[in-house]
């Protein structure tokens, strides 16, 4: 029923240009980051001399701090005005974010490019509230699972190919000019699309805006609170977007400080990670019947940490080599369980996080339901920010960046055990 219902949705103008528009902004953010850690990682880009191993996770850092300004007054806007007005807005203010990327890149300027990447997340924190908070407005209540699903699935597609166009291209020779170019076009592209939703009144249209950064957080998240059916399922998100940060911020690193592999690996590695989450969010959608599946999230997290511990066992132990290739990394069968596990840890995160999406989205009042997403959005910052951070204290502590993964399965246990524990109560 699930997986009819999302094919359908592809033929709606009030699902599909949102889609579309969401997956391109997502392409291009994707370029743009893993442009930006190749360049730092393989091509000797600085920034006030810090390591790699520093400014890595300090770029990633970069891009989340804006949640925390932005993301109340964000929620705030897409509750005030209409939310689709709010999307076209910020799709359009996106066009001029990828002029100054495309400057950057073509320039080899670390300034340039650490300002964008500051500014791209703040349109992020603007985009993302009024995007999930329009769901329930365009989608019945049967609809929203398998829509979840279906912007779930595609936006790993678009970390995917966004993550390989900027791996594989950022160092070619003209590298640079055509990135640039291709994040202008797309930028452009995703605005016309974002044009084509249709028009929702405003949810609360006589709201006074509070614009201190401050007591508009406090706000946003006393609001939150006071919603704990909503909040139980966005601090599960939040964990999510804290394990993927961590593992997807680590793995250049990981490859090129304990594999000794170049970034042709690296793309191997987003490929299977990225393609495991997409598989793992579209089968949601056959899985849950529209309803709400506690289940298929402890389910998920329990098979995410097993996974993840397997990751840290697999990579351990490597000899230091000269960078090898892929007939190297595939020579290696040790390579193959890790890749396995890559996969099997992304499934699950897929399974993990979808049903937990369309709960915290149903569950959220209309006239706060902005608010109350923006909350949850400032929580996967903290979490996204926790997980970047722990990454610069193992490289300042000399441990095995694997080690990065034996965290993400101990808290992953244990909240699936926290989830487990709410169900039997039927508190959750």
């Amino acid at each position: 029923m699930s997986d009819l219902t999302a094919l359908q949705l592809l033929k709606e103008r009030r699902f599909f240009p949102l889609l579309v528009a969401q997956s391109l902004g997502a392409f291009n953010d994707n370029v743009f980051k893993y442009s930006l850690i190749i360049l730092i990682t393989f091509g000797g880009l600085q920034l006030q001399g810090m390591s790699s191993a520093v400014l890595v996770p300090v770029a990633a850092t970069i891009f989340s701090l804006p949640f925390f300004l932005f993301s109340a007054i964000a929620g705030q806007i897409a509750d005030r005005f209409p939310r689709d007005q709010v999307l076209k807005a910020t799709k359009l203010g996106e066009i001029f974010l990828m002029l100054g990327a495309a400057a950057g890149f073509i320039l080899n300027s670390g300034p340039i490019l650490f300002i964008t990447l500051f500014f791209m997340g703040a349109q992020s924190a603007i985009f993302a509230p009024a995007k999930l908070a329009s769901l329930p407005n365009y989608l019945s209540r049967k609809e929203l699972v398998p829509g979840n699903a279906m912007i779930s699935g595609t936006l790993f597609l678009s970390i995917l190919s966004g993550s390989l166009v900027g791996i594989l291209l950022i160092r070619q020779s003209m590298g640079p000019v055509i990135i640039g170019a291709m994040l202008v076009i797309l930028a452009v592209f995703g605005w016309l699309f974002m044009r084509m939703m249709p028009t929702k009144s405003a949810a609360a249209p006589d709201l006074k805006l509070n614009w201190n950064i401050f007591s508009g957080t406090w706000n946003t998240m006393a609001n939150l609170f006071s919603e704990p059916r909503a909040l139980r399922p966005l601090i599960g998100i939040a964990w999510f977007w804290t394990a993927s940060a961590a593992s997807i911020t680590v793995l250049p690193l990981l490859v090129h400080d304990s594999l000794y592999m170049d970034q042709s690996v690296v793309s191997v590695f987003m490929a299977v990670f990225t393609l495991g989450a997409a598989f793992g969010s579209l089968g949601c959608a056959a899985a849950t019947r529209n309803k709400d599946v506690l289940w298929l999230s402890i389910v998920g997290a329990v098979l995410l940490s097993l996974f993840a511990a397997d990751v840290m066992m697999a990579s351990a132990g490597r000899m230091v080599a000269p960078l090898g290739g892929l007939n190297e990394f595939f020579a290696d069968k040790r390579n193959w369980r890790l890749l396995f596990d890559f996969f099997a840890m992304s499934v699950f995160s897929g399974v993990f996080v979808v049903p937990l999406q369309a709960m915290s989205q149903h569950r959220a009042p209309e006239k706060s339901r902005a608010r109350i997403l923006a909350g949850g959005a400032v929580m996967n910052a903290a979490g996204a920010s926790t997980g970047q951070l722990a990454l610069i204290g193992v490289a300042r502590s000399h441990l095995p960046l694997s080690s990065a993964y034996a965290g993400i399965a101990i808290v992953s246990l244990c909240f699936a055990a926290f989830m487990l524990y709410r169900g039997i109560k039927k508190s959750w």
